[in-house]
């Protein structure tokens, strides 16, 4: 079954309103990833795609509704559009049969306060109408925002008690002095402050229907009611239908718009006028009443500019008419036979193009109808089918160029963010970034060590010398020759007694070095944590700890197969000084005659060199405790130059230890790729960067999810054509 005009009018806009939304949520997407940050490359790609096709896409909504509404109401709706005083109220009233009281004219100002619709209905005895009113939302929204935006007033009232309560701020210096602003300040201040008590029951009211009589007191703005008041409820008034038989009945099925004329100075019939003519009007009636030496003047001009904007695709130049309004001799202006004669000959020459430009006395029934009216509605059944066709035509060719514009950019959309989730490419720029800092860090690091690879370390040399102190002030040596004849007592004799003194102070003197070897292992690991240091500002998480610990983790953490890397951070961690006991080492050879067997010499000849010649003969057990004496200080003498030699040896076994780690892990062959493979199992474990890649791949995915829901939206139309 044939889809039908109205049902694919609907499609269409459904269509584009699908359009409309895809677009937005990309539009959307984008302006968060900028917002949140991304790489320069993506950022330009995504700011190439131009999302200026939403508002052509409101248009064309627009568009199709208003080609809608043609299509589906019941009536032709004849927009009647002129300036203040040109005889359209006398116009419609000819038309419609009504009384000044339904569609005043006073002679003195702007009569018609509201948006009037005029039904044809044959059979009905009188006039009725609904009147709907404004919510104050609309009230707020639709007439207060124009002036307090227009005139640069303080923010438009919240609520209706505000404003009833509060009245508008002064007019801002600057706009004093403009008469128009004045003018339009005075509508704000004057009409709907002023008289805000007197129509505020009414906005937020329920549409009402009334009689023919009632009608008067809902669209005059300048008439008085019974008490004397000026009537003012059709400020709070935003729209009356009137439905009535016309005086000629067959004329179909019409409804006749009449907007208040415009050239006043308020802010609400320009808005109105628009709105009107885009959703409601399939045909505009100008009308103008030429006075004497009128022209068309730009105010026309502008009044017939704006109209055709209101219509958007609508051909205004094949649905409109100009009527020129001819008075009489005695009536106001007198006869202006000859004044509209030559506007409508000098139309050509002015912007206004319309498809007939009649001359009529609108006071006149039977002239209006058989002039204005007749002619529109034979032009309109002969050609309205035409003008729709055109309009459809128009708006499809405008929505395949809106297809084609779409794709174009959602062609842009579609590969802006292909390396944004690039894991292989952050990865090449992070590693060089690494390898380059890396190497940087550790040549700095071994050069250091390479300057300062002679010097004396402080903390060793300062724990040594303490060694040295306590060696020599506590020996271990009988303080007493009273504890040596014990001992000799024990043993049955001196020699013996000698020879165990022997053992213990020997023992003894090495204890107060036991700590030296850890004292040179401690400073060695001192340099392990400068080295530790330089991978913890580099491996991320992995460099968890310090020192030795950190440089065991690493090597840990390192996969069997990245030997050369795993061999190197292993030999590091374990470089150990004190398994081969260098300072006992350098210690022990220093005591020899503190051990027995290596010492032939009795205590007696060991001891006479510190006797003096004339001093009583000695007892075995002085001596003893001189023997010992002297041993134990060259032991302690020797000691203390041979440990002095070895006071810079933790810097250069340092530096040595570092030389050897940074060939292994920066200059061996093949040890570049190990570490390119250990960094890529391990990147996010490095980089935060890689954590970041985890949700942008969810964001990548989320984009082209968007992007294919645009495509998609973008192809249905084609699909539903071809099916």
């Amino acid at each position: 079954m044939p889809i039908t005009t109205g049902a694919k009018l609907q499609r269409d806009k459904a269509n584009l309103e699908a359009r409309k939304l895809a677009l937005l949520n990309l539009k959307k997407h984008r302006e968060e990833l900028l917002a949140r940050g991304i790489d320069s490359n993506s950022a330009a790609r995504l700011g190439e795609i131009d999302f200026s096709l939403l508002p052509k896409i409101d248009t064309l909504i627009g568009s199709l509704q208003q080609l809608y509404n043609r299509c589906t109401r019941d009536t032709i709706n004849i927009a009647v559009v002129g300036y203040a005083r040109q005889g359209k109220s006398r116009l419609l009233r000819s038309l419609t049969g009504l009384r000044n009281t339904v569609i005043p004219d006073g002679g003195d100002g702007y009569c018609t306060g509201t948006l009037s619709k005029i039904r044809h209905e044959p059979g009905l005895p009188e006039a009725k109408a609904k009147v709907q009113f404004y919510s104050w939302q609309d009230f707020r929204g639709q007439v207060l925002s124009p002036y307090y935006e227009t005139l640069g007033l303080d923010t438009v009232p919240m609520s209706l008690d505000d404003f009833a309560h509060y009245p508008p701020s002064a007019l801002p210096i600057e706009r004093r002095d403009s008469a128009l602003d004045k003018a339009r300040y005075g509508h704000l201040r004057k009409d709907y402050f002023s008289n805000v008590q007197k129509y505020r029951h009414l906005l937020g009211q329920s549409s009402v229907e009334i009689g023919e009589n009632k009608i008067r007191e809902y669209v005059t703005q300048d008439t008085k009611d019974g008490s004397g008041e000026k009537i003012v409820n059709y400020l709070a008034v935003k729209e009356v239908e009137i439905s009535c038989p016309f005086p000629v009945d067959d004329i179909g099925k019409i409804m006749l718009i009449d907007l208040p004329g415009l050239g006043d100075t308020n802010l609400i019939d320009a808005d109105r006028l628009m709105t009107t003519l885009s959703h409601e009007a399939d045909f505009v009636l100008f009308v103008r009443r030429p006075e004497a030496n009128a022209v068309w003047g730009e105010a026309h001009i502008k009044l017939y500019q704006k109209a055709r904007e209101a219509l958007g695709e609508l051909p205004l130049h094949e649905c409109s008419f100009m009527v020129l309004n001819r008075t009489q001799n005695g009536a106001e202006g007198g006869d202006n036979t000859y004044r509209c004669q030559t506007l409508q000959a000098e139309l050509k020459q002015t912007p206004i193009r319309v498809e007939r430009c009649a001359i009529a006395d609108c006071s006149h029934p039977e002239e209006a109808n058989s002039q204005i009216l007749e002619p529109i509605l034979n032009y309109l059944v002969d050609n309205i089918e035409y003008i729709d066709n055109k309009y459809a035509h128009s708006c499809q060719k405008q929505i395949d160029l809106l297809e084609h514009d779409m794709n174009r950019e959602l062609a842009k959309a579609e590969t802006a963010l292909a390396y944004y989730s690039d894991s292989d490419l952050l990865f090449e720029q992070l590693f060089a970034r690494f390898w380059q800092k890396l190497t940087n860090d550790l040549e700095n690091l071994l050069t250091h060590f390479s300057q300062h690879r002679h010097d004396c370390d402080g903390e060793f040399e300062e724990r040594l010398q303490q060694a040295i102190a306590n060696c020599r002030q506590n020996t271990g040596i009988p303080e007493t020759t009273s504890e040596i004849v014990e001992r000799r007592n024990l043993f049955g004799s001196y020699s013996t007694a000698y020879n165990e003194f022997l053992h213990e102070i020997r023992t003894h003197f090495l204890q107060h070095f036991l700590s030296l070897d850890q004292g040179m292992q401690d400073s060695l690991e001192t340099r392990k944590l400068l080295v530790s240091k330089v991978f913890k500002n580099h491996l991320g998480e992995l460099a968890d700890g310090e020192g030795s610990e950190l440089l065991k983790a690493i090597a840990t953490h390192l996969p069997e197969n990245a030997t050369i890397l795993k061999t190197a951070f292993a030999a590091i961690a374990e470089f150990n000084v004190s398994g081969a006991g260098r300072v006992q080492r350098q210690i022990r050879e220093n005591l020899n005659k503190l051990r027995p067997d290596n010492n032939f010499m009795t205590f007696a000849e060991v001891a006479k060199d510190v006797l003096t010649v004339d001093a009583p003969l000695p007892t075995q057990e002085e001596l003893i405790l001189a023997a010992l004496q002297k041993l134990h200080k060259e032991a302690a003498d020797k000691t203390e130059a041979a440990l002095n030699k070895v006071i810079c040896e933790p810097s250069i076994d340092s530096y040595y230890m570092v030389e050897e780690f940074v060939d292994r892990i920066l200059r061996t062959n093949g040890v570049q790729l190990e570490w390119r493979i250990f960094l890529r199992k391990v990147s996010s474990q490095v980089w935060p960067e890689f954590k970041e890649m985890e949700k942008r791949l969810q964001q990548q995915q989320i984009w082209q999810v968007l992007v294919k829901r645009a495509q998609e939206v973008n192809e249905l139309q084609n699909k539903q054509l071809m099916n």
